[in-house]
């Protein structure tokens, strides 16, 4: 009887323990879920988009800018329970070639997201919501034959060159699929339609500009991947 009354003491011993340790496993799988993360990130990406300006190039035989322009982006991300956000400058650059004329084109984007967590897993999320996104754009058009004599600095005689910028405003939204979440290297892919509000006026810090043209309602599509 003594030995049958201790083998039950053993066993309730090891079910409580048992009980405990499931106890303990779910509270700390709970604060690792409610854990906010928050990471440093560099991406590549590209934007996808006809701009108006590229309609006059083409009608006077000079470089267009493109459709596709790639991205490199630079960010810091912060991914909660429910929500996750994240803060982004991205920068794009072309420099296109015809007739002996150079187009060269720069832009400077500050991107921020505020996403809903639709599915947050311990390796995978899917999170989707609002994309909002300021460029700075910045175009010069230029003879590649062009010689600048610095002993003759006037600007009268020094031509061919054209510089013009135009700056827009962008929401739209976005979605975003983390992979291997919870490691050491996870990655991100984003992908957003963005819809241009602001006027994008043409124009220039080196004088005036006529008849020119501006990129309201040019929306773009943009996407990239992400090392976090």
């Amino acid at each position: 009887m003594k030995k049958i009354t201790t083998l039950l003491l053993l066993g309730i011993s090891l079910v409580s323990f048992s009980q405990e340790k499931e106890k303990s496993k779910f509270v700390n799988d709970s604060l690792q879920c409610k854990k906010v993360n928050t990471n440093m990130y560099v991406g590549l990406g590209g934007q996808i988009q006809d701009l108006n300006i590229d309609t006059l190039l083409r009608s006077q035989g000079l470089a267009e800018i493109g459709t596709f322009l790639p991205e490199l982006t630079a960010g810091i991300n912060v991914f909660g329970e429910k929500f996750s956000a994240d803060a982004e400058l991205g920068v794009t650059y072309a420099k296109p070639e015809r007739n002996g004329n150079e187009t060269q084109y720069i832009s400077y984007s500050a991107r921020g997201r505020v996403h809903y967590n639709v599915v947050n897993k311990k390796s995978f999320a899917f999170t989707t919501g609002l994309n909002l996104a300021f460029t700075n754009s910045q175009l010069d058009i230029y003879s590649s034959s062009n010689v600048i004599d610095l002993n003759d600095l006037n600007p009268v005689s020094n031509s061919g060159h054209v510089s013009i910028k135009n700056k827009m405003f962008y929401v739209g939204p976005s979605a975003s699929i983390y992979l291997f979440k919870g490691y050491k290297f996870p990655i991100r892919l984003n992908a957003g339609y963005e819809f241009g509000l602001s006027r994008g006026q043409w124009d220039t810090d080196y004088g005036s500009v006529i008849n020119s043209v501006n990129e309201r309602n040019n929306n773009r599509f943009v996407f990239g991947i992400s090392l976090l």
